[in-house]
């Protein structure tokens, strides 16, 4: 090795050796400040920090905002929270509002935000009304069968009644019966698609279904499934008694492979209404 070698070596282990003593300098310095600091101090200071930064005017709440509601205001959700501008952002609890909220009629679900540093934005999901279910006092129902609200004196009733459920075959048998709900209301909107509107959907005592038409004074016998085709064959049968629908008493829908209709008026010759069969 030549002596330039030997000096560049010698200098990058000095170097070396001083990191090391200013390392262990360092480390004995920190020790010895540890002991000699008054941490009650330190953490009385890190508290008024921490105060001083919560109650600062830059987190004050500046901004409500209620989304996605159509029949309750949003003056009267933020009535509901007790939210007013001013508080501070910290201190809003958004599962306790959201459980404020959420006991209102209307409100299916609820989600409370803070946004930082001064805004709070409360977004509801309501309720959509698809049908009334009369039971004794009339309750609103959505299109998967929920039964939800009592209806309020003033609020709508432009929705099809549905009738022949008793509230303790509801209670025993909740989710059946929501899912006939259900089917029923989607038979309606099938219905409207035709330019048919409904005014009752009625559960018989065999758990039969019977539709009763805004436009026409005639019991739709309807049973369960197949709806598109059993609508098919009503409009064909509505087509042929064109201008003479008051005449028909009833129309049985209920079979695979015909059409069962009962008259009003002609009477045979048993004193019995005469039935019409037609495929």
């Amino acid at each position: 090795m030549t002596m330039h070698g030997r000096h560049k070596a010698d200098g990058g282990k000095r170097r070396r050796l001083g990191g090391l003593v200013w390392g262990i300098a360092a480390v004995l310095f920190s020790s010895t400040l540890f002991f000699y600091v008054d941490w009650h101090q330190v953490s009385r200071m890190a508290g008024y920090l921490r105060d001083s930064l919560l109650q600062h005017s830059y987190f004050s709440v500046q901004e409500i905002r209620v989304r996605g509601g159509r029949r309750v205001g949003g003056s009267e959700i933020v009535s509901m929270t007790g939210l007013r501008r001013g508080m501070k952002i910290w201190k809003i609890d958004p599962k306790g509002i959201e459980a404020k909220v959420s006991r209102h009629p209307w409100v299916r679900r609820v989600i409370v935000r803070r946004e930082f540093p001064r805004r709070v934005v409360i977004k509801i999901e309501e309720w959509v009304a698809k049908g009334i279910v009369v039971l004794g006092e009339l309750y609103y129902v959505n299109a998967e069968g929920f039964i939800f609200k009592k209806i309020a004196e003033g609020e709508t009733v432009n929705y099809p009644l549905i009738t022949g459920l008793r509230r303790a075959d509801i209670e025993s048998r909740a989710y059946a019966d929501r899912q006939r709900i259900a089917e029923a209301l989607r038979l309606s909107d099938l219905f409207g698609e035709n330019s048919i509107t409904i005014s009752e959907l009625h559960f018989g005592s065999h758990r039969g279904l019977v539709v009763y038409p805004v436009s026409y004074p005639v019991a739709l016998h309807m049973d369960w499934g197949e709806w598109p085709e059993k609508v098919r064959r009503l409009k064909r049968v509505l087509s042929e008694w064109r201008g003479k629908v008051g005449r028909l008493a009833w129309v049985d829908l209920s079979f695979s492979d015909q059409v069962v209709v009962r008259l009003r008026e002609k009477m045979s010759l048993s004193g019995k209404q005469p039935l019409i069969n037609q495929t």
